[in-house]
């Protein structure tokens, strides 16, 4: 009689150890292909044809987009972060600055 009764708690315990944690991607995924299209001179709409909406639009500084990328795989084992920062000056590309990939150690 007691093996039944201890059955289903042993079963719920068993499937609390299958916790399913998905990758997380967050913000605009730019490759270096894409920042490499992206020139000085270039309008607003064509940099977002190319790029894409901006992750930030600060509307204290209209002639700065960034772009964020948050990326954390399943397991945890690292997390990698781009940023990409397109300033314009009369609606036409300025400059544009980035930080590469980084990897960071999960927890």
């Amino acid at each position: 009689m007691r093996i039944p009764r201890v059955l289903p708690l042993l079963l719920a315990l068993l499937l609390c150890a299958c916790v399913y944690r998905p990758e997380i991607k967050q913000g605009n995924f730019i490759d270096d292909s894409m920042i490499a299209q992206v020139k000085p001179g270039m309008t607003q709409a064509q940099v977002q044809l190319i790029l894409g909406p901006p992750m930030i639009r600060d509307p204290f500084h209209a002639d700065r987009w960034d772009y964020v990328y948050y990326f954390e795989p399943s397991d945890r084992s690292s997390v990698a972060t781009r940023h990409v920062v397109v300033l314009f000056k009369g609606g036409k590309v300025v400059s544009i600055a980035q930080k590469p990939m980084q990897a960071q150690k999960g927890p």
